[in-house]
């Protein structure tokens, strides 16, 4: 009997297990492996090929999800009786090859599993879940989550202008782009950042430079939130400075990659100067 590995990515608390469940009776899978935290983080390091799927709402997602995850409602797939809807087109729209490896995740409340049935159903050969989801991902390790533009404004609307101590937007880009007198970065920074270029903490590799002490000076509540951002999604300042945050210990981590270009483009105003 064949052996299958099905991986679904949610949130559920403590220490998971891996499994293989056994193909059906037409060689496909019948259930979804569960794959735990050093497992998938070692995928993702590793540039594995996989599909990695967050099934909770677009709301949820965009308020912080893994990075390189796409999202897909469990809603949108799932009817109240139970049965798919529209013959699951939201999901083969997503990802079109079943052979593609998914991992599937959501809080760590089950959906993940509910999601791994429907996509079994669907003709889907390898399904995977990580039912720790974004709970494990962050509380029990403290890695650092993405949050898109409609969550990251969402927070900073509320915890604006950042001077409670427990939250910190952080622009690790060079100091002259972070005043907008450099001409290729005009107009600022994003108000209430705070300015701490990435090589003054971070090496290229995301390892804390000089035992981190930038940081830790600069915010020494481990347990405060940390939003880091740099220019654009193709900067890879932002992705240095929340591994280095995680590395050095920080357990609320977000990396805002649409940064300063998708601040402006979505019509907010940047401050110049050096004051936040």
């Amino acid at each position: 009997m064949r052996r299958v590995c099905v991986v679904v990515l949610c949130l559920l608390m403590g220490l998971l297990t891996v499994a293989c469940g056994s193909d059906g009776g037409d060689g496909g899978p019948t259930e979804a492996v569960v794959t735990d935290y050093a497992e998938l983080s070692e995928w993702i390091s590793g540039g594995e090929e996989m599909v990695l799927i967050d099934v909770r709402t677009k709301a949820d997602f965009a308020a912080g999800h893994l990075q390189n995850a796409i999202n897909v409602d469990l809603a949108d797939i799932k009817g109240s009786d139970g049965a798919l809807l529209a013959g699951g087109k939201a999901l083969t729209d997503a990802v079109s090859d079943k052979d593609s490896t998914l991992v599937l995740y959501c809080f760590g409340y089950g959906n993940d599993a509910d999601f791994a049935k429907l996509a079994i159903d669907l003709g889907y050969s390898s399904v995977f879940r990580y039912a720790g989801g974004t709970q494990d991902w962050v509380e029990e390790n403290g890695d650092y989550l993405v949050i898109e533009y409609e969550g990251f404004k969402a927070w900073h609307d509320a915890k604006f202008p950042f001077d409670d101590g427990s939250h910190y937007l952080i622009d690790d880009l060079p100091e002259a782009w972070y005043t907008g007198e450099d001409t290729a970065h005009p107009g600022g920074h994003i108000p209430g950042a705070l300015n701490l270029p990435a090589e003054l903490f971070a090496d290229g590799e995301g390892n804390p430079v000089d035992q981190g002490t930038a940081l830790t000076s600069l915010v020494p509540d481990k347990e405060a939130t940390l939003v880091i951002y740099c220019g654009n999604p193709a900067c890879g300042k932002s992705l240095m400075g929340v591994k280095a945050a995680v590395k050095l210990g920080y357990r609320h981590v977000y990396r805002y990659q649409g940064g300063w270009q998708e601040w402006q483009d979505e019509g907010n105003a940047l401050k110049p100067g050096l004051d936040p």
